[in-house]
């Protein structure tokens, strides 16, 4: 088969994920207090975690990638 000379190269950049501490701190709560509706006496509980995650998220991202061919369209000229 002629596609078998092909190889995937591992990328070399690495990923940055938007809000990645902040979802990993609300995961955390959740797992810890075992609810996610659970509210500390005299904390706030988990409402810190997710109003951090929901800022997070609410930031414009201008992030644009370069465009990368996907691999249907090299493997389309491919003959």
């Amino acid at each position: 088969m002629a596609a078998t000379r092909f190889k995937v190269r591992p990328t070399k950049k690495v990923l940055n994920i938007a809000c990645a501490p902040e979802f990993s701190a609300m995961l955390a709560c959740f797992a810890s207090t075992g609810d996610l509706r659970h509210q500390n006496v005299g904390t706030a509980g988990c409402a810190d975690a997710a109003k951090a995650l929901h800022a997070c998220m609410a930031k414009p991202r201008n992030v644009r990638a370069a465009r990368v061919p996907s691999i249907n369209h090299v493997l389309s000229k491919v003959k």
